[in-house]
């Protein structure tokens, strides 16, 4: 969006209850602390920025909140709205696309479930002046392979520098909430902002403008994938079995996750390899947890070992009848 010439003061939380929030992964890749002189000088030069919202005391009563929250992987949903409010409306902010991810494992299981809470947003929203728009979406497996921080902003940087690169599932999710900015921001008609989305990724422009966020916020615009390191300690999962994947189960993966270090380890993470329907055959590798400390690491096998992980097998048959 930023791309497009739109001012994105994007102001984020570090993860609560999952393993890495947008403030965990971006701080990977250059500083996310900042006053509040710092951040208007920011978006004064370049109009976007990606940094912690925590560190400006824009929402206090917030901040002391989440505080209590995070160490008790507690998130209530009755929290939610007045959070995400509190700390735009400081930042100015006036449009607002929220995710509403969707699916087990997910603060909303069903969409009904995420369409009420989506309803209550954009009246409370509108309440207080601002224009939002909640997109619901699919959220019953990972969007994309990789979960953590440093694994998350490889993933991340990869489809950056390389379109092709995919994985598509973060390809749709990614361009689907920033066409529907777009079209928020004039930049783009109804109906067409995800293919302007879709072409600002595919044409390097998004790269660009990550690497002068990065440049300015103090990392390294340049930066590879390669560069970026994974924790040293890693237990790589094989199929024991053939068949098709039935679901990927997030609730899991989150256990797993964490237990290896998530999201105070910037290094930790997990990796799975496919995803619902694909094909699996015996031997093949499915998962890698990768983790700052051997004792963590043993922790997040065990975690594996007891549940059978997060990948289920089963045959495309249901049931006959």
């Amino acid at each position: 969006m930023a791309a497009a010439g739109l001012t994105i003061p994007k102001t984020s939380t570090r993860a609560i209850t999952s393993p890495s929030g947008t403030a965990d992964s971006m701080e990977v890749l250059a500083p996310v602390t900042f006053t509040s002189e710092e951040v208007e000088e920011i978006i004064s030069n370049l109009k976007a920025c990606i940094i912690w919202g925590g560190s400006l005391d824009i929402a206090p009563a917030d901040s002391v909140l989440i505080e209590v929250e995070r160490p008790l992987h507690f998130d209530p949903i009755g929290l939610m709205i007045p959070s995400i409010l509190a700390k735009k409306l400081s930042m100015g902010v006036k449009k607002i696309v929220l995710d509403v991810p969707v699916g087990e494992g997910t603060k909303f299981k069903t969409p009904m479930d995420g369409k009420k809470f989506a309803h209550l947003f954009k009246q409370i929203a509108d309440n207080v002046g601002v224009v939002a728009d909640c997109a619901l979406t699919l959220a019953h497996q990972p969007i994309g392979h990789c979960i953590g921080p440093a694994i998350e902003a490889q993933e991340a940087l990869t489809l950056l520098r390389d379109y092709a690169a995919g994985p598509n599932s973060l390809i749709e999710k990614s361009t689907s909430l920033a066409g529907i900015i777009l079209e928020m921001g004039g930049k783009a008609k109804p109906d067409e902002g995800q293919l302007m989305a879709k072409e600002i990724l595919r044409s390097g422009k998004a790269y660009k403008k990550m690497k002068e966020i990065i440049e300015i916020q103090g990392g390294n615009p340049e930066i590879t994938p390669e560069e970026i390191k994974l924790g040293p300690h890693k237990k790589e999962f094989y199929s024991n079995k053939s068949g098709h994947i039935t679901e990927v189960d997030n609730s899991i993966i989150n256990q797993i996750a964490k237990a290896a270090g998530c999201p105070y380890s910037k290094t930790s993470g997990v990796q799975i390899y496919k995803k619902q329907g694909a094909m699996v055959k015996e031997g093949d590798k499915i998962f890698t947890i990768y983790s700052s400390s051997n004792t963590k690491l043993k922790r997040a096998e065990k975690i594996y070992n007891r549940t059978g992980g997060p990948i289920i097998l089963g045959g495309m048959l249901i049931e006959r009848i």
